[in-house]
């Protein structure tokens, strides 16, 4: 069954979608650059992709059949309900797997051996989980180990808390917003940008991607007085 704190995510997207709508379009941009260095699998592996509430319509059009990776069992349907124009008129098949992400990983790899994979939004979700710093670093090398050889991207949670910026106005809006992964981030800057208030929460996320990488920064205003910064980058040839 769908718990209540799963309806409760579904109703505040929903609510949410003209605030988040400049998030999901730099998303969109982010998703468009796959590919860069290598060919695009005609295949998709989503993890924790929920009802594809930022996800890019041209993205998904990409690709023949995406395995949707979720443990909320509605995931698919109201996947198919945001995007179902998509997928019907792009031919793209949508499977599913319910449960623990973490848990049926290696049989989504088993089962599209050749796909990519795009952890979405899930891995910044993995310290609050654990509790405990190592358990989820070792975690995230364990996922890269499990990734060579393919293409592969993650977006994630680099770090979240209160800000009084007005999303329609932010500062962080129009900027080019760029790291290196596994490197301290421009935190006074980000800050800034959000007009960053009290504490905010370090999601431990700095071993999820091969270090050295160019990363994109997002800010995402998931609530009125909140703001995520979101990471994202693709891996490839690695």
């Amino acid at each position: 069954m769908t718990s209540a704190s799963d309806w409760h995510w579904h109703a505040r997207a929903w609510m949410a979608r003209r605030r988040w709508a400049a998030t999901g379009d730099q998303l969109a941009g982010w998703m468009a650059s796959i590919g860069s260095a290598q060919p695009v699998p005609a295949q998709l592996i989503l993890l924790g992709g929920s009802a594809g509430w930022m996800m890019s319509p041209d993205f998904l059009a990409r690709f023949q059949c995406i395995l949707l990776v979720d443990i909320d069992p509605w995931a698919p349907r109201l996947f198919r309900l945001r995007h179902g124009d998509t997928l019907r008129r792009h031919a793209v098949q949508l499977d599913f797997l319910c449960g623990d992400v973490h848990e049926l990983l290696d049989r989504a790899l088993a089962t599209l051996p050749r796909a990519c994979v795009l952890f979405d939004n899930f891995l910044g979700l993995d310290s609050i989980y654990t509790r405990s710093l190592d358990v989820t670093a070792r975690r995230m090398r364990s996922i890269r180990q499990r990734m060579r050889g393919r293409l592969w991207g993650s977006v994630h949670d680099r770090l979240s808390g209160p800000g009084t910026a007005d999303w329609r106005r932010a500062e962080c809006w129009g900027r080019d917003w760029t790291a290196q992964s596994g490197q301290d981030l421009p935190q006074q800057a980000l800050f800034a940008a959000v007009q960053a208030q009290g504490q905010w929460l370090d999601h431990h996320t700095e071993h999820v991607l091969p270090p050295g990488l160019r990363t994109q920064l997002i800010p995402w205003p998931i609530i009125p007085g909140r703001w995520h910064w979101l990471e994202a980058a693709w891996v490839e040839g690695r």
